[in-house]
């Protein structure tokens, strides 16, 4: 039956539920498309309307990110335009060789999984464009830093401190269930922040993941801080 065959049999019900860790493509000659990417894995995330389609290859530069949450947002973009025209997408998430797709509740999965397929295994590229952030594997500045000192730092350095931290601990955790965390400001104790991929429409995330996330940085930065999601 192929990938996409035993996805959308297991998403209807027939056949043994879906496990854990995925499912492992052992793509037929009817999945294998004309593109240079293949799916070669399907996963559940923490958010059911959202699955992580892994491919053969990576889609982005590593430590990069690519967004896409309207269809607005994906003009200029040949793959992202022909992945928003299947009705349903709400937004993509691109990181590593993985491309998380986050749908809207009204629309059935077993409805758009082989279009999805179709799109990803036909018309996915490497991404050269990107979300701002990039992941460090380490920033100096955090050797020399102490939380009782965090607000004597420029907005800029408060900034690269607390990318640093959530690039430590956070979002290798978020990306493990598709999905980031993008900073969008820091005005004196609250931090703004934004749920990429699978995070952004999932109930844990503005509930038990927004707390963990507010916890962990007044642990790691400041006893003070506050976490809003937007």
């Amino acid at each position: 039956m192929g990938l996409f065959g035993d996805m959308i049999s297991k998403l209807k019900g027939s056949g043994p539920s879906e496990p854990k860790s995925g499912v492992t493509a052992t793509p037929s000659d009817e999945v294998i498309g004309k593109g240079k990417y293949k799916v070669v894995r399907v996963q559940p995330t923490p958010n059911p309307e959202a699955f992580q389609f892994t491919v053969t290859s990576p889609v982005i530069e590593e430590g990069r990110t690519k967004t896409f949450d309207s269809a607005d947002d994906a003009e200029g973009n040949p793959f992202a335009e022909k992945m928003f025209q299947i009705f349903g997408v709400q937004t993509l998430f691109m990181k590593g060789d993985f491309v998380t797709i986050t749908k809207s509740p009204t629309v059935g999965w077993p409805a758009i999984m082989e279009k999805i397929n179709a799109v990803l295994e036909g018309h996915l590229t490497f991404q050269e464009s990107y979300d701002e952030h990039k992941e460090a594997k380490s920033d100096p500045l955090l050797e020399e830093f102490k939380k009782e000192e965090f607000h004597n730092y420029e907005v800029a350095e408060q900034n690269r401190i607390i990318e640093a931290v959530l690039d430590k601990a956070i979002r290798p955790a978020l990306a493990n269930d598709g999905g980031g965390i993008q900073v969008i400001a820091i005005e004196g104790n609250t931090v703004k922040i934004h749920y990429q991929g699978a995070c952004g429409s999932c109930p844990s995330s503005t509930s038990g993941t927004l707390q963990y996330i507010e916890n962990f940085l007044r642990d790691n930065v400041h006893s003070e801080l506050v976490v809003e999601a937007g």
